[in-house]
């Protein structure tokens, strides 16, 4: 007897929902593209918690007849593609004709639509048409999604919470306005906008309003050519950046895509100007003949494969890093020794992150490590002896002499054994990564309101997942309040935080937290900070610093759990023996 049976439509139709509609984005996703592609220049989305029990899209585009109505459902019925031929010339965001089946198998679905004068409406749930009519007249599309895989429980079962489901959502849609300044975009949630732009076509105006005015002044215009490809956009100065390349958007022909090697030439084009561990923002714009690009290899055409690659990764390149050195402006270092002293000493008055003049033993023990006081005196240890695990003298440096500064950074040494070369920098952001690991980890209540407010504006998404984070901060001693629809305004913060640097450091927190909100372990999440703060608060490469200075780097660094490596991995110090440099010098055979 025969085993081989075709599918029933319906089972197909489940079946390909499993890679069409993953997540709630995944049915804005497609219904906004068909909306886009129905030449529309408006373009609503209405969300009831978070999606997860409705999604409403309407657009204003040239909408169906009673037929197309009906024949949308079916499998593989599409407007968009009708020949072999038209695979390789693709124009449209869709154009496969399973995302409304697919949708409409795993919920349920009211379709409303208008070509001329008489609407239509159709009614489906769980792929069954149940009914189909006439309906009031509006020239345009709706449909509304709801009981989302409520007969696939397994998938329901396994959707993000609330606050990623919506954070997915406001970022796809974030992105698809950036790919159509021309089109206007309203996303609300349970009534609450969360984004409107204006559909004026300027790109720097939806910048604006996903970014805020503060990104978009520091934003670079980009525009290049050649014989297969066009490129624009605006990219951000290299001071403007991100942990993650969330907020680098490429788009192909209106298309959002994700391409690896793209991201890396636009990471790269500012290889020179910033951190390696951060990211910039950038929204380019890549213009192109359809036939020169595949955009049929992933479920869900986010991933695409160009002609001619090579070329368009130097166009993106050069065009980058043009721009950057034309608008670039690079400041003269100044030496000031009256700011010498403010990273020689770190013992700390919780009044104010004040630097003393005396001499700080807050490593040699872990009671040492940190020797933090009450606001009112000099003399409660927060610290206990019993803690103390001795330091073992291996582990410590031998005893240095400093005898000057090398090319501004590197600190000469000498002893019996030969000489040492350290790193100020890397040597001081040892100290301070320890320092502040420990007050991350023994956390006290001494906390202080800024003089001036500080106010973090955060695109939508990001501001959301602050928002379902709130816990963290809290831990941290940061009382926060909302400020305006996407801002935090800062009311407390600890007092050990480095003056000067409040706004950064409270930056860089936020940034930890929305890269690593589905891993998030407060272990990794206090040494990354450590290492960020450690960072802001040591001393620079190429700054003169006094021989009191280096004295006091190099025995805060005796006094470290580990001397010799950096919180990133750099080493701290070399060494050369005085047997090796008779060697070099033939004194010594």
């Amino acid at each position: 007897m025969s085993k081989i049976k075709v599918m029933d439509e319906l089972l197909a139709n489940k079946i390909a929902a499993g890679e069409v509609v993953e997540k709630c984005v995944s049915i804005v996703k497609e219904l906004v593209e068909n909306s886009i592609d129905a030449k529309s220049d408006m373009i609503k989305i209405e969300l009831k918690e978070a999606g997860l029990r409705e999604i409403k899209v309407i657009d204003n585009g040239i909408g169906m007849d009673e037929k197309d109505a009906c024949l949308a459902f079916q499998r593989h019925a599409t407007s968009k593609l009708y020949s072999d031929d038209d695979l390789f010339s693709i124009s449209s965001l869709g154009f496969r004709g399973e995302a409304l089946p697919s949708i409409a198998s795993v919920s349920e679905v009211i379709l409303k639509t208008c070509q001329n004068d008489i609407g239509h409406l159709v009614h489906i749930k769980g792929g069954t048409i149940l009914e189909s009519t006439k309906c009031e007249a509006r020239i345009g599309t709706s449909i509304t999604v709801s009981n989302l895989f409520y007969n696939t429980p397994a998938r329901l079962k396994h959707l993000s919470s609330i606050y990623s489901e919506l954070a997915n959502i406001v970022e796809y849609v974030n992105k698809i306005s950036l790919s159509y300044p021309e089109i206007k975009f309203i996303l609300k949630n349970d009534d609450k906008e969360l984004l409107n732009t204006d559909g004026s076509g300027n790109l720097l105006k939806v910048i604006k309003t996903i970014y805020g005015t503060d990104v978009a002044k520091r934003m670079l215009k980009i525009e290049s050519s050649n014989s297969d490809y066009n490129v624009s956009g605006y990219v951000s100065l290299p001071e403007v950046n991100r942990s993650s390349r969330n907020h680098m958007t490429t788009i192909v022909n209106g298309r959002v895509v994700r391409n690896t090697s793209l991201n890396k030439v636009i990471n790269d084009a500012y290889s020179s100007f910033k951190e390696d561990t951060r990211y910039p923002i950038s929204v380019i714009l890549i213009d192109t003949d359809p036939s020169l690009i595949d955009v049929n290899i992933h479920p869900s055409k986010q991933d695409i494969k160009f002609s001619n690659f090579d070329e368009l990764k130097e166009l993106i390149s050069s065009s980058i890093i043009k721009e950057i050195k034309t608008k670039l402006l690079i400041p003269k270092i100044e030496i000031k020794e009256s700011e010498v002293p403010k990273y020689e000493n770190l013992s700390l008055n919780l009044e104010r992150n004040i630097v003393k003049e005396e001499t700080n033993e807050y490593l040699s023990k872990l009671s040492d490590k940190i020797n933090i006081n009450d606001n009112s005196d000099n003399s409660n240890e927060i610290i206990n002896e019993e803690y103390v695990e001795e330091i073992k003298e291996e582990n410590k440096l031998p005893e240095l002499y400093p005898i000057g500064l090398f090319l501004g950074t590197y600190i000469g040494c000498q002893n019996e054994k030969g000489i040492y070369l350290i790193d100020q920098h890397a040597a001081q952001e040892r100290i301070n990564y320890e320092k502040y690991l420990y007050m991350l980890s023994h956390p006290n209540d001494n906390t202080i309101k800024p003089l001036f407010s500080i106010i973090i504006e955060l695109p939508m998404n990001d501001f959301i997942i602050i928002k379902e984070n709130l816990d963290i901060l809290d831990k941290l001693n940061i009382k926060v309040e909302e400020f305006g629809m996407s801002s935090f305004r800062i009311i407390e913060h600890p007092t050990w935080f480095p003056k000067n640097n409040e706004d950064k450091i409270i930056r860089n927190i936020f940034e930890l937290i929305i890269s690593s909100e589905k891993n998030f372990s407060f272990e990794k999440f206090n040494k990354n900070l450590a290492a960020t703060i450690a960072c802001k608060a040591s001393v620079k490469g190429n700054t003169n610093i006094t021989i009191e200075a280096m004295e006091s780097i190099i025995n805060d660094l005796r006094k470290c759990d580990n001397p010799f490596n950096c919180p990133h991995g750099r080493p701290t110090i070399i060494s050369f023996s005085t047997y090796e440099l008779e060697k070099m010098f033939k004194r010594s055979m």
